[in-house]
């Protein structure tokens, strides 16, 4: 018995890194798939008040089209362009409020001008520029005479890309996150303020490894993207005890387009993903490993029986820490995003829910003092520390006052935001994909564009809708305590956005998606069970969700692609998926 018993685990275990093998494998080639240049420029030139004039001479009259700038982490910048006359012997403005915009990103400048002396002033109080590029008419580069004078400037001419995409500098929210994340890491003052900070101390820790490159500000999401894959695995093997549905589930959230879109772009979505499906893993693996122990059963996860059930020895082992683990993620989560407090708003109900029904007065007592530990000091700890490396947030007397004044003023921020953008969609919209958001569009030739759009997987979102009533009404009229379990984790997700009016965009259900995985997970375990040809009829499906993956993979990926292929994929009326 015990032999068999222990071939048993072995084949489940061999099984379960084959499926995982193959599923990481995968994403993981996909993920790191024309990330980003893993080069740009660094070394910089800093103007300020007294020293704002930058002056080039060509040596000769050349007609010059453009310049291109590479800002550092100083966002819209203005200048004054002025060609000198040799005639008169003044300077003639070209152009006397021009803007570039994008940090670490090439700025394009039009000049379509004939001249010998370009005047540059910068109208800011201070600049940080890495790198100018000027071409000629005929698309040439042309290094001025006195680039000596400028070393700063014209170091890196080399880096200067063909074509301008994601690949060659920030997109979307990336001039935010990444920007702060490198802030960081020189001490410099914190711009992104809107937020806690420890998505943006990970994001750091790529920039500190490859440098402030695309690939470096975009590592850390990749590694989280694809940490999150095991770790939806096993909690929908924990959850319906088959690998092929554990695999057929996690199959789901490798081929969604929006996991793959945040886990290749410098935002902090992904990490709270990323905890919030942990925090939820550890409180399920709490209401399995308890009822092993007071059963005294291998009946929850093969776990070793605890047979003595006596208070004066609760909790144990078994039963804290995977309490303690869900509150230390919770901590993470909060850390990372506020929306942290929502997903730890469904964990407190399913905590209490599950405890007042299965434990006496005396026990229960113990252990919400064991959760004021978990669940309120050490998060309290966690996103005060998260706080130490901002500089120039607001007056501050300490850390506590930091993380205080710091807090009073990302909720003013999001309580008073009023603004517009016209890829935002309300709640209502997004199970649907209604509207889609594109974070990059770039020409690349006359008929080729690189679009990064971030959406759903059409085919899982669409599907995702049915399954998720099917697991309500599991959990209304059978009982059910996993549909419940993952009801109220779903609605944890999404309810707090009803009422907010606030500017919100299609990203912000991704972490109710991943519930919404896990809910199909629950309606696929049904369909195998019950049917003789579900196993069939899943794996149809999951193929069809990994065509449609492919299908949309050039506007997801930044993969240039033909415009009439891009508008081919306008499935639904308000989807731009590429320009």
């Amino acid at each position: 018995m015990i032999n068999a018993i222990t071939a048993r685990l072995k084949n489940a275990a061999r099984t379960d890194v084959i499926y995982l093998g193959i599923l990481m494998s995968v994403f993981t080639l996909l993920a790191f798939f024309r990330l980003g240049n893993t080069y740009a420029p660094q070394s910089y030139y800093t103007t300020d008040a007294q020293n704002r004039d930058i002056v080039l001479d060509f040596g000769d009259y050349v007609d010059l089209s453009s310049f291109s700038v590479f800002l550092g982490n100083l966002n819209t910048r203005h200048f004054s362009l002025s060609a000198f006359n040799e005639v008169s012997g003044a300077w003639e403005i070209i152009n006397g409020e021009t803007v570039a915009e994008s940090v670490f990103a090439w700025n394009q400048i039009d000049l379509n001008y004939r001249l010998r002396y370009l005047g540059i002033v910068v109208t800011d109080d201070e600049s940080m520029i890495n790198e100018i590029v000027i071409k000629q008419m005929d698309g040439s580069v042309i290094l001025p005479v006195n680039s000596g004078d400028y070393p700063a400037l014209f170091d890196e001419q080399e880096l200067y890309p063909d074509v301008r995409t994601y690949m060659t500098g920030t997109m979307f929210d990336e001039v935010y996150h990444g920007r702060t994340a490198y802030e960081f890491l020189h001490g410099l003052p914190a711009y992104e303020t809107t937020h806690p900070h420890l998505g943006k101390i990970l994001i750091s820790l790529g920039i500190l490894v490859f440098g402030m490159t695309p690939f470096g500000w975009r590592f850390m999401t990749v590694i989280f993207g694809i940490l999150i894959i095991p770790l939806m695995y096993f909690f929908a093997k924990k959850l319906f005890k088959e690998p092929f549905i554990a695999a057929a589930t996690t199959a789901l959230l490798v081929f969604d387009c929006m996991h793959y879109n945040l886990s290749r772009i410098a935002t902090i979505d992904i990490f709270a993903a990323f905890f919030i499906l942990m925090m939820y893993y550890y409180m399920f693996q709490y209401f399995q490993k308890d009822s092993a122990y007071r059963c005294g059963s291998l009946a929850a996860n093969n776990i070793t029986p605890v047979i003595s059930s006596s208070p004066d020895k609760f909790p144990p082992p078994e039963v804290y820490t995977p309490l303690a683990l869900s509150g230390i993620s919770m901590a993470f989560a909060i850390a990372t995003k506020w929306t942290g407090v929502y997903a730890g708003a469904g964990l407190a109900l399913l905590f209490l829910w599950y405890t007042i029904t299965h434990f006496p007065k005396k026990q229960t007592f113990r252990l919400f003092l064991f959760c004021c530990l978990f669940f309120i000091a050490v998060p309290l700890i966690i996103y005060t520390l998260c706080f130490i490396p901002v500089v120039g947030y607001t007056q501050y007397d300490n850390l506590i006052d930091k993380t205080i004044q710091g807090t009073l003023s990302m909720f003013d921020y999001h309580y008073n935001l009023e603004a517009e953008h016209y890829y935002s969609s309300p709640f209502y919209e997004w199970p649907v994909i209604w509207m889609p958001l594109l974070d990059a569009n770039d020409a690349v030739s006359a008929t080729k564009v690189s679009s990064v759009s971030c959406m759903g997987n059409p085919v899982i979102w669409w599907a995702g809708i049915p399954c998720v009533l099917y697991v309500f009404l599991c959990w209304i009229f059978k009982r059910d305590k996993k549909a419940g379990f993952l009801s109220i984790a779903y609605l944890a997700q999404y309810l707090p956005w009803m009422p907010i009016k606030r500017i919100t965009f299609i990203y912000h259900y991704f972490p109710a998606i991943l519930f919404v995985i896990l809910m199909m997970g629950y309606a696929m375990r049904d369909i195998k069970n019950r049917f003789s040809w579900g196993k069939k009829a899943i794996t149809i499906y999951l193929v069809t969700a990994v065509i449609c993956f492919f299908l949309f993979f050039p506007v997801i990926s930044g993969l240039p692609v033909s415009m009439e292929y891009g508008l081919r994929l306008r499935w639904l009326k308000d989807w731009i998926l590429v320009l």
